[in-house]
C-alpha cells in the first residue's frame, strides 16, 4: 500500500498461506480494499466469510456501511450504521459517518450531535472536530466554532483545514489582516486546495493589493476551473479597474460554467451597454430576464437597445408581450408604457419623483432621462441623470449608467 497501489496490494492475497486464509482481520482488510477499488461484488463476498468467522462483529458492520454508501444505499447504509452503534454504543466512526450524512442534508444541529458523541468517544478525532466546527459556523456560533479548530490543531498543528477555517473566522470581523496569516498557514500545509486561495485573494482585496488578489483568484480557477467564485471575485476586480473588456471575458467563463448565474448576465448586460455593444448588451439582459421575470430594469433596458438600433417594430412586439396583464394603475405600467408608445412622459415624470420607494423612484427617474435620451433631448436627459446621481448608498445598477451618460 506504501509502495504501490491497492491492486497491487489486491495481488498478494491470492498467494497468501493457506494458514492465514482464515485469519479474522487479514479478511477485513481485503474487503476494505476491495471496496477502496471500487470492487463492491467481491468485497461482499468476503463480507459474508467475515460473518461466518466472527458472527456480529462491528467491524464488519463497518465495512457493510462503507458498501452501501460506495453504491449510494443511503437507508442500508444508515441501517447498518444503527447496528454498528448497537453493537458498540462508542464506535465514533460510526457517529462521524452518520454526522457527515446529517452535514450533506444541512442539518447542521443534528450533525453537530453526532460530531460531538463522536469526540466523545475519540477525543483525537479530528474529523469530528472539524465537522462540528463547520456545523458550528454555518449555525453561526463562530466563538465555538474557533474553539472546535483550536482543537484540531491541538491534534495537529499543520491541519490545513483548521488554519483556513480559522481564516474565515477572522474575515467575518473583517480582520483582514489576521485572515491573510491564518490562511497563508493553510496554503502552507496543502498548496492544492481552491478555496484557500480564493480566501486568500479576498483578504488581499480588502487589503488594498488587489494585484496579488486577482493572481491568488487566477490560481484558484487554475486548481478548480468549474469553481465560479474565483470568477465572480476576479470578475468584480476588473469592473472596478474599470478593465471592462477582462471583465467580460470572466462573465463569459462563469455563464459557460454555470449557465443559470442571471447575475453574470445582468453584470456582462452592464459592461455591453458601456460598450454601447447595443446587440450583445440586449442578449445579456434577455437572459437576465428569463430568469428573473420581476425585475422592471431588464425589460426596459432590452427595450432601449431596440430603439437604439431604430429595431421599433421588434421593440413594440417585445413590450405588446411585457406590458400583458400588468396592472395599468401602477407607476411601473406607466415608465413600461413610455417605452412602448411614448405616451405620457411628463405624468410618467411625475409619478415617477413622488415614487416613495428610494430604488424604485431612482430606477424610474434613470428611464426617464434615458427616454429623453435617446430621443435626442439632451438637456432634459442631462437633469434626470443628475437626480440619480445624487442619490446616497444606491443600490440599482442604473446609477453607473447615469453616471457614465453624464461623464460623456
Amino acid at each position: 500500500l506504501e509502495n504501490g497501489s491497492i491492486d497491487d496490494a489486491l495481488l498478494l492475497f491470492e498467494n497468501m498461506p493457506k494458514k492465514l486464509q482464515s485469519n479474522y482481520d487479514l479478511v477485513l482488510i481485503r474487503a476494505s480494499l476491495l471496496v477502496s477499488a471500487n470492487r463492491l461484488d467481491e468485497a461482499s463476498e468476503y463480507v459474508k466469510i467475515l460473518d461466518e468467522l466472527s458472527p456480529g462483529n462491528a467491524e464488519t458492520l463497518v465495512v457493510k456501511s462503507m458498501i452501501a454508501k460506495a453504491k449510494g444505499d443511503t437507508k442500508e447504509k444508515s441501517k447498518i450504521l444503527k447496528e454498528i452503534i448497537a453493537a458498540d454504543p462508542t464506535n465514533s466512526d460510526a457517529y462521524l459517518e452518520m454526522a457527515n450524512d446529517q452535514m450533506l442534508g444541512k442539518k447542521y444541529k443534528q450533525a453537530n450531535s453526532y460530531y460531538m458523541k463522536a469526540i466523545k468517544n475519540d477525543p483525537t478525532n479530528i474529523s469530528a472536530y472539524l465537522g462540528s466546527g463547520q456545523c458550528l459556523y454555518y449555525l453561526g456560533y463562530l466563538k465555538e466554532a474557533d474553539n472546535a479548530f483550536d482543537h484540531m490543531l491541538e491534534i495537529n498543528p499543520k491541519s490545513a483545514p483548521a488554519w483556513g477555517y480559522k481564516a474565515k473566522l477572522d474575515m467575518e470581523k473583517e480582520d483582514y489582516r489576521a485572515g491573510l496569516e491564518k490562511v497563508k498557514k493553510a496554503i502552507e500545509y496543502d498548496s492544492n486546495y481552491a478555496d484557500y486561495w480564493i480566501d486568500y485573494g479576498r483578504c488581499l482585496y480588502y487589503l488594498g493589493k488587489w494585484n496579488d488578489a486577482e493572481k491568488a483568484w487566477t490560481k484558484a480557477m487554475e486548481l478548480e476551473p468549474k469553481n465560479i467564485l474565483p470568477y465572480i471575485y476576479r470578475s468584480s476586480l476588473y469592473d472596478e479597474r474599470e478593465e471592462y473588456k477582462k471583465a467580460i471575458s470572466d462573465y463569459l467563463a462563469l455563464i459557460n460554467i454555470r449557465p443559470d448565474y442571471y447575475f453574470a448576465y445582468e453584470a456582462l448586460g452592464i459592461l455591453y451597454w458601456h460598450e454601447k455593444n447595443w446587440n450583445n448588451a440586449r442578449v445579456s439582459f434577455s437572459k437576465a430576464y428569463e430568469y428573473n421575470k420581476n425585475n422592471i430594469s431588464y425589460p426596459l433596458m432590452i427595450s432601449a437597445t431596440y430603439i437604439l438600433e431604430k429595431k421599433e417594430a421588434e421593440n413594440k412586439k417585445f413590450m405588446q408581450n411585457v406590458l400583458k396583464n400588468r396592472d395599468t394603475k401602477t407607476t411601473e405600467y406607466s415608465v413600461l408604457r413610455v417605452y412602448y408608445d411614448g405616451v405620457n412622459i411628463q405624468g410618467v415624470s411625475n409619478r415617477a419623483k413622488n415614487e416613495e420607494n428610494s430604488t424604485l423612484r431612482g430606477k424610474y427617474l434613470f428611464y426617464v432621462g434615458l427616454y429623453f435620451d435617446i430621443r435626442g433631448d439632451d438637456l432634459s436627459a442631462k437633469n434626470y441623470y443628475n437626480e440619480v446621481t445624487k442619490m446616497q448608498a444606491p443600490m440599482f445598477f442604473e446609477y453607473r449608467l447615469a453616471k457614465w451618460r453624464l461623464e460623456e
